[in-house]
């Protein structure tokens, strides 16, 4: 068999170079690309002959996290289909726009799912397309996808799980920065036999203010589950709402570490959190300052890139 091609969007290089090292100490094949002075964007897979990609399991690794990066992994899905993939498998470790799941307001547009349709409808080889997902915002966007491809969460569960025993707390408790993440608080509350506590905070687009806390917290160390963290405010103001409650201390703990910018990455620096425990999925988890402030121990950043490896050898290796 013919080993497994892997390309990657730029911004996801560090994530793609994970899944080839352990999927068979495979190297990312080179993509070429170039910006014309009218803002048009040349894209060539580095191939020697037309042939190469002939019959072969083709893996795209890129986060959906930018316009840009969705544009480039169409594309290139497409050019693989063309050039005779046999099998093409997304590996897609954040996917963007997932709060963009359903109309609130009149007139908003459904991004997620309009994202979603497209990926559907991009050729495939021989075979049908395979999406790979991490802890989705929502679960139901897998079924935005339509057709015969396959799409598949993956979760990052154990990977959380064994981070936390790590900490080695006494007298802890698993709470949300919100009421929106309530299940996965539990579920994690369940596997350590806790209780939970919540947040009551209400949103205006990226805005948010804490109202209330339910659950008793004092005197005991606060786990925080949040499935993203963008802003980090809303973690921000729950930590320091459980702090005004009693809590000993907080720890934070997220599937995604989607920081906006700079400025996200420093609030959690400085916050009154003894911790954030977040996985590579997203490129900003591969930030400077995330990597710097790592080694001094506040952040705490989990690889995930063997549980799409896992994934991947099944689909490949049982070819179909």
């Amino acid at each position: 068999m013919r080993q497994p091609i892997i390309l990657s969007t730029p911004s996801s290089d560090y994530f793609a170079d994970l899944v080839g090292k352990k999927l068979y100490d495979l190297d990312q094949w080179p993509l070429i690309r170039k910006t014309f002075g009218g803002g048009e964007k040349y894209l060539r897979i580095d191939m020697g002959e037309r042939m190469e990609f002939f019959g072969r399991d083709v893996v795209i690794v890129g986060s959906t996290h930018t316009d840009e990066d969705f544009t480039e992994i169409c594309r290139v899905g497409t050019a693989a289909a063309k050039y005779g993939a046999h099998r093409i498998i997304f590996c897609l470790p954040f996917f963007g726009y997932s709060t963009m799941e359903r109309a609130v307001r009149p007139g908003e547009i459904v991004t997620a799912k309009i994202n979603a349709r497209m990926l559907s409808q991009l050729p495939h080889g021989d075979v049908r397309n395979c999406f790979l997902m991490l802890d989705l915002h929502t679960s139901g966007l897998v079924h935005y996808f339509e057709g015969e491809c396959l799409r598949f969460e993956l979760y990052a569960e154990s990977v959380l799980t064994e981070a936390v025993k790590k900490l080695n707390l006494s007298d802890f408790i698993f709470a949300s920065a919100d009421l929106g993440r309530p299940l996965w608080v539990e579920t994690f509350a369940k596997k350590f036999g806790t209780s939970i506590a919540l947040v009551r905070k209400s949103r205006d687009f990226e805005e948010t203010k804490i109202h209330d806390v339910i659950g008793d917290v004092n005197g005991k160390n606060v786990i925080i589950y949040d499935d993203m963290l963008r802003s980090a405010k809303t973690a921000v103001d729950a930590a320091n709402a459980y702090l005004e409650k009693g809590a000993l201390a907080i720890y934070l703990v997220a599937s995604h570490g989607a920081f906006n910018d700079d400025k996200a990455i420093e609030l959690l620096e400085y916050s009154k959190i003894q911790k954030v425990i977040i996985t590579n999925s997203h490129p900003m988890s591969n930030h400077q300052r995330v990597v710097r402030s790592s080694q001094f121990s506040k952040f705490v950043v989990k690889d995930v890139s063997h549980l799409f490896v896992d994934a991947i050898k099944k689909l490949t290796e049982e070819k179909g």
